[in-house]
């Protein structure tokens, strides 16, 4: 028994096989966690394009301000994108638009079955009379 205790013969396999499944999940964390953030910052980004449109051409329909937010909107998959609304309201004399963008994105964790994960994004501007 001793003899077999003592044997080291085969451990760093031993060890390989319990660390390897820890840092994969490791680095696929990483990878979706990154991905999650680009597709935050494009929908941000794509946003201030589409709103930045309103803003500057006031005679920008609602379309024209969701078509320049899906044109911007880089880096990410357009099949993904739930809701993309643009509304025009006046409150007191004052013209405003909100922005309003909901995009699904799928997980890319392989071995297990995660739920899509959903970002929301809603952005008012003042637009000039």
């Amino acid at each position: 028994m001793r003899r077999l205790v003592r044997d080291e013969r085969g451990s760093v396999g031993l060890e390989f096989g319990i660390a390897i499944p820890v840092l994969v999940a490791l680095i696929i964390g990483v990878l979706q966690f990154g991905l999650v953030l680009n597709a935050n910052g494009a929908m941000r980004h794509a946003m201030g394009e589409g709103l930045r449109l309103a803003k500057v051409d006031t005679t920008a329909t609602d379309t024209e301000v969701t078509d320049r937010v899906k044109a911007q909107l880089l880096g990410v998959n357009q099949t993904g994108i739930q809701t993309l609304t643009f509304n025009r309201s006046t409150t007191n004399n004052i013209e405003q638009g909100t922005l309003t963008l909901t995009l699904r994105l799928t997980p890319v964790i392989p071995f297990a079955a995660v739920p899509p994960i959903t970002l929301t994004e809603t952005k008012t501007i003042y637009l000039p009379n």
